[in-house]
């Protein structure tokens, strides 16, 4: 029992890394942060609240610490059209939670147009820039545990970049 309860509090934390596609997983995945700095107690900036500060609860599977005291997301935002990360980066109280070397919108803008080949095929076109930051992010950890994906699985982006992005993180 004794011994339980040290390997318990002493094994290396087990990363994991969300990945948020398309107009529906980052807005799910909006709200999935919004969650976790709550039960963590790390504010809408990463800054830890005092009432937190007790170091019992394991923040660093979902967030890693910056050299300044902020907490920030082990999170990949990707999409294709830029409505949606703007409206979180730009417009939402979390604006300054991502890394913003993390995210990824497409330099035409144009979106996949609800269509899952289009998503498939742009992500194709696009599998440098987007394993870039996956695999920065990955090469970050120091236990990856894996992944969370958020995408929707009909439409365009989410749907056809996520099924582009499943089959080669498993192809890895």
């Amino acid at each position: 029992n004794e011994y339980k309860s040290y390997l318990r509090a002493h094994r290396m934390p087990r990363e994991i890394i969300t990945v948020q596609v398309g107009q529906c997983g980052n807005q799910i995945g909006m709200e999935f942060w919004k969650q976790l700095c709550a039960e963590h107690g790390i504010s809408a900036d990463g800054i830890l609240e005092d009432y937190a500060t007790d170091g019992t609860d394991r923040k660093d599977v979902f967030f890693y610490q910056a050299d300044d005291e902020h907490y920030i997301p082990r999170a990949v935002l990707l999409d294709l059209e830029p409505r949606v990360i703007n409206t979180i980066t730009k417009e939402s109280a979390y604006a300054s939670l991502f890394n913003p070397e993390n995210i990824y919108m497409s330099k035409h803008g144009g979106g996949a147009g609800n269509i899952w080949a289009s998503g498939y095929t742009q992500a194709d076109g696009l599998y440098e820039d987007i394993f870039d930051i996956i695999d920065r992010e990955a090469d970050g950890s120091d236990n990856l545990e894996g992944f969370v994906m958020s995408h929707s699985i009909a439409g365009g982006t989410g749907s056809g970049m996520g099924s582009y992005i499943l089959e080669r993180l498993n192809d890895r």
